[in-house]
């Protein structure tokens, strides 16, 4: 009998900790969703600025397109806004049963520009790292035996290079 009661409380236990995962994993979707509705807000207002440009410099058929385009983008991103992540995840499930050629093409296509785009933040990171590293290590000190621009020792008139050091 005490095994029974074992079983179902570690079942219930299961449950908890997948039903735990499974609403943090979902919260961070629920942001990164977000995120991602913002940005392409943050795309179709900078198409459109390019829009009127065009149009400033008489390129109204290349206007209309890329009008069209920001269209798209902000529907595109609406979408997205109003779909729950579950729903979502539904989609791409149907669309991976429907064509899958292009579900492993978009898949790809999203993992190359996912990779550049981390590769991109981590090398302007790894650069502000660095120049606030140097920074620190390269300041220089007051001292009258050397010049506090470059750090090295002054130059003597008439002096030769042994006797410098």
């Amino acid at each position: 009998m005490e095994q029974g009661t074992t079983k179902s409380q570690d079942g219930q236990n299961g449950n908890g900790i997948v039903g735990r995962i499974r609403e943090s994993a979902t919260a961070q979707l629920n942001s990164q969703k977000e995120k991602a509705t913002e940005g392409l807000g943050s795309v179709a207002s900078a198409v459109r600025e390019s829009t009127q440009n065009l149009r400033n410099q008489q390129h109204d058929v290349a206007a209309r397109y890329v009008e069209q385009a920001a269209d798209q983008i902000e529907r595109f991103s609406q979408r997205l806004r109003d779909k729950d992540v579950m729903e979502l995840l539904s989609d791409a499930q149907q669309l991976a049963r429907r064509r899958p050629a292009l579900f492993v093409g978009a898949a790809f296509a999203l993992g190359v520009f996912g990779a550049r785009f981390l590769k991109s933040s981590s090398a302007e990171d790894s650069y502000r790292d660095r120049s606030m590293y140097r920074d620190r290590t390269t300041r220089t000190f007051e001292s009258p035996a050397y010049s506090t621009a470059v750090n090295t020792p002054p130059a003597s008139t008439g002096s030769t290079a042994t006797e410098r050091y």
